[in-house]
């Protein structure tokens, strides 16, 4: 199983890069998160632990997210994001948080 969770692969990344009118940057991140699914299914089926429970697998774009939109360290983000059904392919553990 190792290298399965290695969601910075490069190769399944594309940033595309934007320069509007108005002078702005913008940077579009894509990432192909078939392997993420994968990954977070395999890990559905193993029990989980007394001490520890992976609630989900994040994708790196998701993480890029959280910090530009400055919501990285807020718990409440992470278990409304969790617990949206738009992201349940990359939930492990399926209980609410």
């Amino acid at each position: 199983m190792k290298g399965l969770l290695d969601a910075d692969d490069a190769s399944r990344r594309l940033t595309i890069f934007h320069r509007g009118d108005n002078g702005k940057h913008l940077i579009e991140t894509r990432q192909d998160v078939t392997h993420i699914v994968e990954a977070a299914k395999i890990l559905a089926e193993e029990p989980p632990g007394k001490d520890f429970r992976l609630a989900a697998v994040i994708p790196q774009t998701v993480l890029d997210q959280a910090m530009l939109e400055g919501w990285f360290h807020d718990k409440a983000k992470w278990k409304a994001w969790a617990n949206d059904p738009a992201n349940a392919d990359f939930r492990v553990w399926k209980g609410r948080l």
